[in-house]
C-alpha cells in the first residue's frame, strides 16, 4: 500500500468538505418552497412515528419514498447549482491551476496525463463525472423531472447502489494498485503525482527513497534503547576486568610472600 494513497484520500476529503460547505452556504440563499417545508415536516413525523413504533416497516418505507420524491423534486434548482459548483471546482479549477484543487495543493500533489500529454478540459470532466458525484446528481435531476414517482424511486435505488460499489472499487484501486490509479483515472487517462514546493513533479523513486530514509518512531526508540544498554554494559565490563586484575595481583602477592617465607 503506497503512502501517497493515504494523501490522495485525505486531499479528496478536504475537497469534499470545502465544496459541501459552499453548497450549504448557497442553500441558505435559495428560498424554500412550501411543498419542500411540508415534505421535510412529514419526514420528521415519519421518523418520530417509526422510532416510537407507531408505524411498521412497510408503512415507514412507503412514507419515506413519498417524502424523498417530493424533496428531490423541490430541490432540482439547488441540485443543479451544486452540479455547477462541482464542475467549477473539480474541472475548471484544476485545468487552470496546474492540475490542483485546494486539497491536492495542501497535500502537494496534482493531476497529470498518464501519457505525458497536456490534459484537456474533457479529461478533467470525465474524471470528475465519475469520482465527484456529478454524474449521479445529473441522473437524479433527469429522472425526477421526467419519470413517474415509482419509476424514479426504483431508478434512484439502482443508481445509488451502482455508485456505492463503484466508489468502493475506485478507493480499493487507489489504495492497493501499484500505480495508485482508480477507475476514473484509467478512463480519463490521468494519474496523480507528488510535487515539490514549486509545483514540479517529484520522481516516484525519490518519494520511495525519502520514505525509506525516514526512521520510524519504533526504530528511533530501538536505537535509543541500544545506546542506553551499551552505556550500562561498559562500566560493568570495566569493573569485571578490574576485579580480575586485583585478583591476579593478590595471587601474585601471595606467591611472593610464600617464597620469602620459604
Amino acid at each position: 500500500m503506497k503512502p501517497m494513497s493515504y494523501k490522495r484520500v485525505l486531499a479528496y476529503l478536504i475537497d469534499v468538505l470545502l465544496v459541501s460547505f459552499i453548497g450549504v452556504l448557497i442553500g441558505y440563499l435559495i428560498p424554500v418552497s412550501s411543498e419542500y417545508e411540508k415534505a421535510d415536516a412529514d419526514l420528521r413525523d415519519a421518523l418520530s412515528d417509526y422510532s416510537n413504533k407507531k408505524i411498521d416497516d412497510e408503512a415507514y418505507l412507503e412514507k419515506l419514498n413519498d417524502v424523498s420524491y417530493t424533496i428531490s423534486k423541490e430541490s432540482v434548482a439547488l441540485t443543479t447549482i451544486t452540479i455547477v459548483v462541482y464542475i467549477i471546482y473539480f474541472v475548471v479549477v484544476p485545468y487552470y491551476y496546474n492540475g490542483q484543487t485546494f486539497g491536492k495543493k495542501i497535500m502537494k500533489m496534482k493531476i497529470v496525463s498518464n501519457q505525458d500529454k497536456k490534459l484537456s478540459m474533457n479529461n478533467y470532466l470525465i474524471r470528475a463525472l465519475i469520482i465527484d458525484s456529478i454524474l449521479s446528481n445529473i441522473i437524479g435531476v433527469v429522472t425526477v423531472l421526467f419519470l413517474t414517482k415509482s419509476a424514479y424511486i426504483a431508478s434512484s435505488n439502482i443508481v445509488s447502489n451502482i455508485f456505492m460499489y463503484l466508489y468502493i472499487v475506485i478507493f480499493a484501486m487507489i489504495l492497493f494498485q501499484k500505480d495508485g490509479r482508480g477507475l476514473h483515472d484509467i478512463i480519463a487517462g490521468t494519474k496523480v503525482v507528488m510535487v515539490d514546493d514549486n509545483g514540479d513533479v517529484v520522481p516516484e523513486a525519490e518519494v520511495v527513497n525519502e520514505k525509506k530514509e525516514e526512521p520510524t518512531q519504533i526504530e528511533t526508540v530501538k536505537e535509543v534503547k541500544e545506546e542506553d544498554t551499551k552505556k550500562e554494559t561498559k562500566p560493568k565490563t570495566t569493573k569485571a576486568k578490574s576485579t580480575k586484575t586485583t585478583s591476579k595481583k593478590t595471587s601474585t602477592k601471595s606467591k611472593t610472600t610464600n617464597t620469602k617465607k620459604n
